[in-house]
């Protein structure tokens, strides 16, 4: 980012600093109408989506920058296969199995919470908002 010192004082430079600016301003106008989109999108509860999309956002930024390793566990592993789930957990974790897992509870959706229209509104903005590595682990939960 340059500021104001960076640029000559002479005219070039004054229009240098205008064209910057211009794009500067340009460019968050853009954003505005984006996010103006979704955050127009009526959805209960929509700053928990948002948060639950920007979690993940962060979790697969976060590992990538840090270049550690992941495991990916989707809700729906502990229902068809939580035997295996729990085995493949254990041994990313590099852990032995000290106890029996509790009893999980399956079947936890909520999409009777939700109209169709609003569960199309929270998937629209959840392509919108997510990464392409969190939409590629979600959008099954948004009916893709």
């Amino acid at each position: 980012k340059k500021n104001k010192a960076h640029y000559p004082n002479s005219r070039e430079g004054f229009r240098q600093f205008c064209d910057d600016l211009g794009k500067i301003e340009k460019a968050q106008k853009q954003a505005r109408i984006f996010f103006e989109d979704v955050l127009d999108l009526d959805i209960p509860c929509k700053a928990d989506f948002y948060r639950y999309i920007q979690w993940h956002n962060m979790a697969f930024t976060t590992t990538w920058n840090l270049g550690i390793p992941t495991l990916v566990v989707h809700y729906e592993s502990y229902t068809t296969s939580l035997n295996e789930t729990k085995d493949a957990l254990l041994e990313f974790l590099e852990q032995d199995e000290v106890a029996d897992a509790p009893p999980f509870v399956t079947g936890k959706t909520y999409r009777e919470y939700y109209t169709a229209d609003e569960i199309d509104a929270v998937s629209k903005m959840a392509e919108r908002l997510a990464l392409r590595e969190t939409w590629q682990h979600t959008k099954h939960y948004f009916g893709h």
